[in-house]
């Protein structure tokens, strides 16, 4: 019976953390490089609706992205005119910030020191012509004193490492949660003996008991009673 209340109470915990973890990626500071990020992606076609002079796109794009960011973005996409200079619409939008949905299917998640990650999987649509297969777009952020800024952009067919470490990281943490959980009821079963004598006299519950508490200590002793 205690082992199907200990399989009940591991399942419930995964759920349970598996929502938490859920609900953990639409936090406040995910909200807030949402929001961060959509500014960016508008800085970007801005440069597309009229033309302009180098400072200008230097004024523009300088809070939201590195200076080698900015320079493999233009290279890319910018041309020059009479005018000044301007952008024009692409089927291979490089280095812009991806068209993330900004919800849960965009995460975020922690890169190296002072970084974040945010990625998201596209799936190719069946119904409408597609230049790409299945892939994953992300772009990485370094936080600053001023603020966060792009540092770097990606594409990949396959899974990228820091997806599959960051799924790894959330599937040890339930297991060792649920571990903990399970243990813990583990640990209350004696007391409830103890509580409850019907099913054991007091003389046999103590000595039992007694042998719960030493394995917490040490998990190859034992005590046995007669």
């Amino acid at each position: 019976m205690l082992k199907n209340m200990t399989g009940i109470i591991a399942i419930i915990t995964i759920l349970f953390f598996g929502s938490s973890y859920a609900s953990a990626e639409q936090s406040p500071l995910d909200q807030e490089v949402y929001s961060f990020l959509k500014d960016a992606f508008q800085s970007q076609l801005s440069l597309g609706e009229t033309h302009h002079s180098l400072e200008e796109i230097d004024q523009i794009l300088d809070p939201y992205f590195t200076k080698e960011y900015q320079e493999s973005f233009l290279k890319e996409h910018l041309f020059k005119e009479d005018a000044g200079y301007i952008t024009y619409g692409t089927d291979f939008p490089a280095y812009y910030i991806p068209f993330f949905t900004y919800d849960e299917e965009t995460k975020v998640i922690e890169g190296e020191v002072g970084e974040k990650i945010v990625y998201e999987f596209f799936a190719s649509d069946e119904d409408m012509p597609s230049l790409y297969d299945d892939h994953y777009e992300y772009v990485k952020l370094r936080e600053t004193s001023s603020g966060w800024i792009v540092k770097d952009y990606g594409f990949e067919y396959e899974i990228p490492d820091f997806v599959k470490s960051s799924e790894k990281k959330q599937v040890e943490t339930i297991i060792n949660t649920t571990t903990k959980n399970e243990d813990s009821l583990n640990r209350i079963f004696p007391f409830g003996m103890f509580a409850y004598p019907f099913f054991h006299t007091f003389p046999v519950t103590i000595p039992m008991l007694t042998s719960h508490l030493l394995l917490d200590f040490n998990q190859n002793s034992f005590f046995v009673s007669r």
